[in-house]
């Protein structure tokens, strides 16, 4: 019995976990701040501005200077960075993490494009796999970015094991009473 007991507790408490809800394939973030590139990598000047969002993000809202940026952004090769984008506004956080190279850099004229694979969190939805498309202007030193998620979300490997901790317990106090 105390077995069955701790796993309806352990199942109850991983249910949670699993419960966050994915942002949705829709919602956008968009920001704008100034940058310049070199061949190599992208440096931001400063924080950026958020501009607007979408579905999820609209708890956001708009802000100046509220995005930190970890810079450099190195492009060429490719390097995965965590927290390349962090806005902390209106009581919500959203954090946007680059994975993968989805395209190679593209640079037309003064325009460098970047096509990215990343994960992004908010706050009250889980960890979800999506895309990050940035342009920098050189001559003008505009850099915009635009995030949306691709997929479904990632589920917490914590919450995870414990429901499995619970089902295993389930397992055990059906077969010894079985």
């Amino acid at each position: 019995m105390r077995v069955f007991a701790l796993a309806a507790v352990l199942s109850a408490v991983a249910l949670p976990a699993l419960a966050l809800p994915s942002i949705g394939t829709a919602d956008t973030m968009n920001i704008v701040g100034n940058a310049t590139f070199n061949g190599i990598d992208v440096t931001f000047d400063a924080n950026a501005n958020l501009v607007n969002g979408t579905g999820a993000y609209t708890a956001l809202g708009t802000c100046v200077g509220c995005v930190a940026v970890n810079t450099p952004l190195e492009y060429s090769p490719f390097t995965n960075l965590a927290n390349l984008f962090v806005v902390n506004h209106n009581g919500v956080v959203a954090t946007v993490s680059l994975t993968s190279q989805v395209d190679p850099p593209s640079v037309v004229g003064n325009d460098l494009s970047l096509n990215d694979d990343a994960l992004l969190t908010l706050t009250g939805f889980a960890p979800t796999l999506g895309r990050l498309e940035i342009t920098v202007n050189q001559a003008t030193g505009v850099a915009s970015g635009s995030f949306s998620s691709t997929v479904q979300g990632v589920p917490e490997p914590a919450g995870l094991a414990i429901m499995g901790a619970g089902l295993i317990g389930l397992t055990l106090v059906r077969r010894r009473d079985g």
